[in-house]
């Protein structure tokens, strides 16, 4: 299952998705095109977000 940027963007959903996949009971991926859409957004949206609070989000 591919994650998109609307996915890993929302707190709550990306939390149930991620833990979902924690289980084992899905394979998940994204590319690095859709973490920089994500990095994108939240940087558009969220300017009151240090980079460094978010940034381990979109690490690796």
């Amino acid at each position: 299952m591919v994650y998109d940027a609307n996915v890993l963007y929302g707190n709550t959903l990306r939390d149930l998705l991620i833990r979902l996949a924690m289980t084992g009971q899905i394979q998940v991926r994204w590319t690095h095109g859709i973490l920089d859409e994500m990095q994108r957004n939240l940087a558009a949206n969220r300017p009151d977000i240090p980079w460094e609070s978010w940034k381990s989000c979109v690490a690796s």
